[in-house]
């Protein structure tokens, strides 16, 4: 489970619940806690970004919660659509392959 710090970010938690296997990778039921509020999102992770990412080191549903975590530590104030890839989160946030790395 990916952690914010809760005091600048706005979240305390980002978990992938469930995992759906696609022709493409994968579909993840993300769940991100903001205090007492839940809120969730339909994030899916291509193999290709899985592999860029991580080279298969750690789980997909990990790096499905460290890009959720990477976009809302960059842009605390987005609203994030209920269903979204998470290569779409590359042209939210410009430097998001790296925040992505430096969590690995």
């Amino acid at each position: 489970m990916a952690q914010g710090n809760g005091s600048n970010t706005g979240f305390s938690h980002v978990s992938a619940l469930t995992e759906r296997e696609s022709p493409r990778g994968w579909t993840f039921d993300v769940v991100i806690s903001e205090g007492e509020t839940e809120r969730h999102a339909d994030v899916a992770l291509a193999w290709v970004d899985y592999e860029y990412w991580s080279h298969g080191t750690i789980s997909p549903s990990t790096i499905a919660e460290y890009v959720v975590r990477a976009v809302l530590e960059a842009d605390p104030k987005r609203e994030l659509p209920e269903k979204f890839d998470c290569s779409t989160a590359r042209r939210w946030v410009r430097d998001l392959d790296r925040r992505v790395r430096d969590m690995l």
